[in-house]
């Protein structure tokens, strides 16, 4: 579905991402984990069209993504879950989930998403008429995610999605994010929490420095010395 070959990127002069090259099959739950600062989320922008890569290509579908802008990938089935949620705070929960499914394609399914949208987070139908910016970290998260949900993705890229979270916050968050790839969707998770990420994903890439370091399903890396020293405690 999606494959990134010998990406490379830069903000200003600062080259951040060297020759990254990975790819994410139909179904998969895919995690790219590593240290905070490792180029996790550049990817995703990248792959957005928010940051421009300098070089390597970007292919969703069989199609390059090269010289898209942000708002056609979103038309093209892919959907960015931003870390820091990104809400709009003055909004309600439902204007901030209708707002993710502007695109006609999702538009004319909006009513039966958003039925999905509050099974998987009932507490956002409870709170459907409340400003977004007054909701806790947690359910913020939930409506965040549930904003990307709308849009009816074919691929759904989640940016630290577990970030800032009580532990049993975290824990809901990846069952919803589980449960969603079960029925279908094909998910690419950048996480700092490599534990969870590792137990949860098909596969998984480690970034550090801006390379992929390591590649392979979840629990081969479990297992891998590196892994356990760097980033498990172990």
């Amino acid at each position: 579905m999606l494959k990134v070959t010998n990406m490379s990127a830069t903000y200003g002069d600062v080259q951040v991402l060297w020759n990254v090259s990975f790819e994410v099959n139909q179904g998969e739950l895919v995690a790219l984990v590593g240290a905070n600062g490792a180029g996790k989320t550049t990817i995703l922008n990248t792959i957005s069209g928010l940051v421009r890569r300098t070089e390597g290509k970007i292919e969703f579908l069989g199609q390059s993504l090269d010289r898209i802008p942000p708002h056609r990938v979103a038309e093209l089935g892919i959907a960015h879950v931003p870390e820091g949620r990104r809400l709009f705070p003055e909004m309600t929960v439902r204007e901030n989930l209708e707002m993710g499914s502007l695109a006609p394609a999702a538009k004319a399914k909006r009513q039966e998403t958003l039925e999905w949208v509050f099974q998987l987070f009932p507490i956002l139908k409870e709170r459907q008429r409340q400003e977004a910016g007054t909701l806790s970290g947690g359910q913020q998260q939930m409506l965040a995610i549930g904003r990307g949900l709308m849009a009816r993705p074919k691929l759904l890229m989640l940016d630290e999605p577990s970030l800032g979270l009580a532990p049993v916050l975290v824990d809901h968050i990846f069952e919803v994010i589980q449960e969603v790839n079960k029925e279908g969707l094909t998910v690419l998770l950048v996480e700092q929490n490599v534990m969870h990420a590792l137990n949860l994903c098909s596969r998984a890439y480690v970034l550090e420095n801006g390379r992929i370091v390591l590649h392979g399903s979840g629990k081969e890396l479990l297992n891998k010395q590196h892994v356990k020293e760097a980033y498990l405690g172990l």
